[in-house]
């Protein structure tokens, strides 16, 4: 019997213990603008980790939630970095129109799937491990980011800093369709263009005014000509926003665009064709600047993420599963550590769907299936080729 087969031995009869687990993560509101919740359930969760013999660093952040550094040293080979995250997309409050319940399998509440089941996974693989007397790393590091459902503006450093130390990445987002893992992520743009016109009375308009509205219109219309879904390239005009009043010319003029594309060379070719939109004037007397950039960059599937699939397929196969890598166009702090080449697996957190929506479920069933299937694979990575 393989470890993954025997943690899940084990792991069977907790299912009612993780359960209780996750709604006690659920029942905290979390969401990236409510600091003082990111807190509170980080405290609960560096408890967590501390059972575990896990030494935890608190990294203060005054206008977000904090991040924590849970290390451990271990008697093995290798570095492992785990990344999950403490805030969610959901505003406190939530949990009173949405409370954490189970129906018919299903576990829902605010950040369930999104991702506090990852918490829930990561944490009962590793207690697995632990019953199982498995300590084959030398060092395990979990960062737990606190703004990270804001694009990791002040968690990306020390992602990046701890994945130059690592010699292999995990990342507790929810598991894609059919249990598949993630391998490869587009890259993430916003961006902004401002646009400066020349004001005037709507019956006084001529050629010293200049609609900054007019110039946003045909720069949003040669923005959206650039999506190409072919190829895995999008372009999204989200918000728009100008203009004083009814009767007045407008001078001012807003948009944020939201960029994917699935390799560095197509995110790189997209931004320019951006850069070149913003830079073309439609409208004379209209100036444009752009703001923004890449948020998150393109990682695409190496060598070491591959040998990372195959040995997580093969775990998968003792559960009697047969699982693959996909691709997503949406980001995640693993697109951080592939976007640096550290071998990277994405997608390890429970099996469910909806994320980021009212009807985001976790299946409960996956809770200890997910968590073997983790473990297995962690005790898996000190015999990884190269």
């Amino acid at each position: 019997m393989g470890v993954t087969a025997e943690a899940l031995e084990w792991l069977q009869p907790q299912q009612a213990e993780m359960i209780e687990e996750l709604n006690s993560y659920v029942s905290i509101e979390s969401g990236s603008y409510d600091v003082d919740g990111v807190n509170a359930v980080g405290r609960i969760l560096a408890g967590a980790f501390e059972a575990l013999g896990f030494e935890v660093e608190r990294l203060p952040e005054p206008e977000c939630g904090d991040h924590l550094v849970a290390r451990r040293t271990g008697s093995g080979t290798g570095h492992l970095l785990a990344l999950i995250h403490l805030d969610t997309v959901w505003p406190a409050g939530t949990l009173a129109e949405n409370p954490f319940r189970v129906e018919d399998g299903r576990a829902y509440g605010p950040g369930v799937l999104d991702m506090k089941g990852g918490w829930v996974v990561l944490l009962n693989a590793l207690r697995a491990l632990a019953q199982l007397d498995w300590d084959g790393l030398a060092q395990t590091t979990v960062f737990i980011t606190g703004d990270e459902e804001l694009g990791s503006p002040t968690g990306r450093r020390h992602i990046e800093q701890l994945a130059g130390e690592a010699d292999w990445a995990i990342v507790m987002e929810p598991a894609r369709a059919g249990g598949d893992f993630c391998i490869q992520r587009s890259m993430v743009g916003a961006i902004y263009l401002d646009v400066t016109g020349k004001t005037a009375h709507t019956v006084y308009a001529d050629e010293h005014s200049a609609s900054a509205i007019e110039e946003i219109a045909q720069k949003v219309v040669a923005l959206n000509a650039l999506s190409d879904r072919a190829r895995g390239v999008l372009v999204n005009v989200g918000t728009i926003s100008g203009g004083s009043a009814r009767q007045v010319i407008p001078d001012r003029a807003t948009v944020s665009v939201d960029l994917r594309a699935p390799t560095v060379g197509l995110g790189d070719e997209l931004l320019g064709q951006v850069e070149e939109i913003a830079a073309r004037q439609y409208v004379p007397g209209t100036t444009t600047q752009l703001r923004g950039g890449i948020t998150r960059p393109a990682y695409e599937a190496g060598p070491g993420t591959l040998r990372m699939l195959e040995l997580a397929r093969a775990c998968g196969r003792e559960l009697g599963r047969e699982l693959d890598g996909v691709s997503s166009q949406g980001g995640s702090d693993g697109s951080f550590t592939g976007g640096m080449g550290l071998p990277t697996l994405d997608g390890l957190g429970p099996e469910g769907a909806n994320s980021c929506s009212r009807d985001e479920y976790v299946l409960v069933d996956s809770l200890p299936t997910r968590s073997a299937l983790l473990a297995g694979i962690i005790a898996g990575l000190p015999d990884l080729d190269g």
